[in-house]
Parts: structure tokens; sequence; C-alpha cells
């Protein structure tokens, strides 16, 4: 069952983390609102504003993102908890992608939510995907959400984690154009937490793209500034596909090398003792090798 909350909700625990920090009620609602008032929103007994509630997140030096964490005892939200798997799927997985299209299924049961309805659109096209190998009906649904997205001028941190999740669905001229705008779009990011993870994700998905039209020279560059990339974020699951990609480019594009790449992508799952990435691997390969022909 799916609990949508209010601002009415957050009262009691407003009041945990004030006593937890040894905060007289005075000390949180100072220049905000009567004392007597917030103590009526602790207890549930009163809504505020939407400014006062984040006049209040200021004065106990907290982010609305972490107090519904910690309102959610430490956790994410229904919502945010699908969302979150979506977003974060290393691999396609049938049965997660299954998982997540039931959950989605169910919230919206309960409440109406566009973006929750793209997210389930684009679930559905990775599905098709992943189960048939139906590249033409995965389309299909990404166009869907692409309808609404391009409409934008201007793209947020929603938008954006959505669509690079189905870029490779588009052809490559539409990928191109939302690749190139999408990182025009997170510069005005730049201040932000973890934004150069926002960006990576849109060269790797464009790398695999390239590599459908066979602009193999152009993804080899691209994947080569991937790896300096990832090896500067310390994230050695996304080096191992690139270096499989590299190993497999070079091979294609007669590029010798004294060191072989694929066997490096090899070790790091063998090292990490990773035996999902193994099997990643060892799908990535079998497909580049007959998408390459190589």
């Amino acid at each position: 069952m799916f609990i949508i909350y209010s601002i009415l909700d957050y009262g009691k625990t407003f009041k945990a983390i004030r006593l937890s920090k040894n905060y007289e009620q005075s000390k949180v609602s100072v220049g905000v609102l009567h004392q007597s008032s917030y103590s009526k929103f602790e207890l549930g007994n009163i809504e505020l504003t939407t400014k006062k509630f984040i006049d209040l997140l200021h004065n106990i030096e907290m982010s609305f993102e972490e107090l519904e964490f910690i309102h959610h005892s430490y956790d994410y939200s229904s919502r945010n908890e699908i969302i979150y798997k979506f977003t974060n799927q290393k691999f396609l997985d049938e049965t997660l992608l299954l998982e997540i299209i039931a959950s989605f299924k169910a919230y919206l049961n309960e409440k109406e939510d566009r973006y929750i309805r793209d997210i389930l659109t684009a679930s559905k096209g990775l599905y098709e995907l992943k189960k048939n190998k139906d590249f033409k009906k995965a389309s299909y649904y990404a166009e869907q959400v692409w309808y609404r997205i391009q409409k934008s001028d201007t793209w947020y941190l929603s938008d954006i984690r959505l669509v690079n999740c189905i870029l490779f669905l588009f052809p490559i001229d539409t990928a191109l154009y939302i690749d190139q705008f999408a990182i025009s779009q997170l510069d005005k990011y730049k201040k932000y937490d973890n934004c150069i993870k926002l960006k990576l994700p849109f060269k790797y998905n464009l790398v695999h793209l390239l590599l459908k039209e066979e602009q193999f020279v152009k993804a080899y560059n691209i994947n080569e500034e991937l790896i300096l990339d990832f090896k500067e974020q310390k994230t050695y699951v996304q080096m191992a596909l690139c270096f499989l990609r590299k190993g497999l480019l070079q091979e294609k594009l007669a590029i010798q090398d004294t060191k072989n790449f694929v066997v490096y992508a090899e070790s790091i799952a063998l090292l990490l003792e990773d035996e999902d990435l193994q099997k990643q691997l060892e799908n990535e390969k079998l497909y580049l090798k007959e998408l390459m022909n190589v």
C-alpha cells in the first residue's frame, strides 16, 4: 500500500530531530512563526506554508531530502524507492524491471503522477528490449516519454535522469540532440553535488549508440575519455565495461596495443570477486561481438 504524505505528517519527525539536537522549540521556530504555532505543528494540529516549512528546515540545519529519509525510518519513501531502483539499474534485469513495473502500477492506482507514469512507460520499453529483443517496440515506448520532455525548454534533474535511462532507444540523430542538450542543462548544475555522475552515463550510452551506427572511431575516442573519467571517479565497474569496449574496438579498428583490455576488464571482476559483473561482461562481450561483427 502506498501512502501519500503532507507537510502535516512531518511534525513528529521535526520534534524527534529537535530533541536529538537539544534544541528548544523557540530555537527552531525563531524568525518563522510563534512558538505556540510551532508546538501545534509538532503535534500535527496545523499545516504550514511551504516557505515556513523550508525556513524551519534551515533552522534545524537539514535538507528536505534528509528529513524525508529520516521520516521514513531512515529509508526511501515508497515513491522514491521505486524511482531509485529504476534510475540506479546497473544492468537491464528482467526480474527487476517486472518488479519496478508492478510497483509503478500499484503507486498509480493510489495517485496520478506524471513522472511515475513516464518511468512506467520507459520501464515497459526496457523490458521489451531485454525480454523480447524488440527494439522497435522498445523505441515506441521511449518516444512516448520523449513526446512530453521535448516540449520543455529547460530540463531538470528528474528529466535528465529519465532520458538518460532510455537514450539508447532513440535514433542516433535524436540521441545526439538529447545528449548535447542534457549536458548543456547540466552545466547549470556545476556546483550541485555529484553533477559529474549525471554527465558520465550520457557519454557511456552515447558510445553504445555510436557502436550501433558503426561510428567506431568516434565511439573509441569517447570511450577513451570515459575511461579517464571513471578512473578519476574510481568507479571500477564502469571502467571494466569501458575496457571491454576498448579491447573489442581495438580489434575492430586494427589498433595495435601491448595490453589486452578485454582481459583487463575480466581481471577487475575477478579481483572484486563480483560474480554479477563477471556475468555482465560475458553477456556484453557476446552482444558487442555480434553488434560490431568482430
